[in-house]
């Protein structure tokens, strides 16, 4: 994983000038929801006394896994999510550069859209609105991964899929699915990232 480059927690980023291209992969107001539920994350999962919470989200290979020192690499993955976000620079579907990283965006995800669903959290009213986006969780986990490949270990049909050596795997080229290479970054993530 890359050093921080950007102090995640030293208050919130100019999203309306990082995110108000109409290239943008993301509006406004989706980038700084989601930069604000990794922050939550990091800052809440920090704490090992609440780590189990955490780790019952994970995959049951990477739940059996998980010791503090593990838990502490994968609550890493948060800030450096908030990092890329608050930047603004990384290439399309390479927000995360690694497995774990791409399983903390996917909690990350799932977390902002059920808190913007139940107006628990609401969007960001000093930023400029975009209606298509804003609440487009789906083009969010379209947009900002290569693969969804960490999801298939939830499934039980699919046991051994993390063994690099199966044919499975093999035959479908998955990357680091074995929790113990979750925090390994993915091979391309370096030569794709934007100048700047």
């Amino acid at each position: 994983m890359e050093p921080m480059t950007v102090d995640p927690f030293a208050g919130s980023p100019d999203f309306a000038m990082l995110y108000g291209g109409a290239t943008s992969p993301l509006s406004p107001r989706m980038a700084s929801q989601l930069w604000t539920t990794a922050i939550y994350f990091a800052d809440t999962y920090a704490d090992a006394d609440v780590s189990d919470l955490l780790r019952r989200e994970l995959p049951p290979i990477a739940r059996r896994m998980a010791d503090d020192v593990w838990m502490e690499r994968f609550v890493v993955c948060f800030e450096a999510l908030a990092t890329r976000l608050a930047r603004g620079r990384f290439a399309s579907s390479q927000l995360a550069s690694c497995t774990g990283e791409e399983m903390a965006l996917h909690l990350v995800i799932d977390s902002a859209e059920a808190g913007v669903s139940d107006d628990a959290i609401p969007l960001d009213d000093s930023l400029p609105p975009d209606p298509e986006r804003d609440r487009d969780f789906e083009w969010a986990r379209e947009v900002l991964f290569r693969d969804h490949d960490v999801l298939l270990l939830f499934n039980p049909s699919l046991d051994g899929i993390e063994d690099n050596a199966s044919d499975l795997s093999q035959r479908h080229m998955f990357a680091n699915l074995h929790p113990r290479r979750w925090f390994l970054p993915f091979p391309d993530q370096l030569d794709d990232e934007p100048e700047g």
